[in-house]
């Protein structure tokens, strides 16, 4: 008798179709996970190891961006890791494997909601990020004609992200600062300006840069748990079939050990 066909699944139709459907289901959403998983951990090695963000990230004392990212990363690594119980658990229905299975994908859901969250408050437009950066940029202005590093890391930034100053050219002006040339862009010589989003200040540049990285991997973090919570009702089901099973099996023992 072959693996799929000892066990009936009492819960939906009572029929063995539907046992190999959940089966195949699981089997399915695992494969996703494993591809999802691989996805978040690529992405979080993208943002990590993009050196010019790195350098960013610490000249700018930015380092509490990382905890999401790092959140994200171990989320996906215990995704694949739990993807081995969800086979292994679907096709040879242990229970105690399903149950491992759920348990690390209970763990990856509040992982990944946690991490995604994190990200999403500390990595887009309208979030916590960009007061954050307002006060960081301005504190860098004040210092620049007397400050060389505070100077640097304000012209890197203005070059490499195409802005000026926190909110535009004015800061430099209200602090009675020389505008500095990486205020301009070097082929037009115009202030820097971005089509549809005007000129631009290092707080705007700077969160739709970082908005790009920040939600690519929450995106993919939040599309995987969609699938999880599938593969939740997909692994109680499978629990419920192998113990309707052992039930029925020793319903029959006891009614053939009554007739002897």
């Amino acid at each position: 008798m072959g693996v799929l066909e000892d066990v009936r699944y009492t819960g939906v139709g009572h029929s063995e179709g539907a046992t190999r459907c959940i089966t195949y289901t699981l089997f399915a959403l695992n494969v996703i996970f494993i591809a999802l998983g691989a996805a978040m951990v690529s992405l979080g090695f993208w943002i990590t190891l993009d050196t010019t963000f790195k350098y960013w990230v610490a000249d700018l004392g930015m380092e509490h961006y990382w905890i999401g990212v790092y959140v994200l990363m171990a989320a996906g690594a215990l995704v694949m890791l739990q993807a081995f119980f969800g086979i292994c658990g679907a096709f040879q229905r242990r229970i105690h494997m399903l149950v491992a299975f759920m348990v690390m994908l209970v763990l990856c859901l509040c992982l990944e909601l946690a991490g995604a969250g994190y990200m999403l408050a500390n990595g887009i437009r309208a979030s916590s990020i960009e007061p954050w950066l307002q006060n960081r940029f301005l504190q860098l202005i004040d210092a620049f004609d007397r400050d060389a590093p505070s100077a640097r890391i304000m012209n890197i930034v203005q070059e490499w992200v195409g802005c000026c100053g926190a909110n535009g050219a004015l800061d430099y002006v209200h602090w009675h600062k020389v505008i500095p040339y990486t205020c301009y862009n070097p082929v037009t010589g115009n202030a820097w300006y971005i089509q549809g989003h005007g000129y631009m200040g290092c707080v705007r540049g700077f969160t739709l840069y970082l908005e790009k990285m920040s939600g690519w991997i929450s995106g993919v973090a939040l599309f995987l748990v969609f699938f999880q919570l599938m593969g939740l009702v997909a692994a109680w089901c499978l629990i419920s079939v192998k113990y309707n099973y052992r039930g029925e099996q020793q319903s029959e023992d006891d009614f053939y050990r009554r007739r002897k």
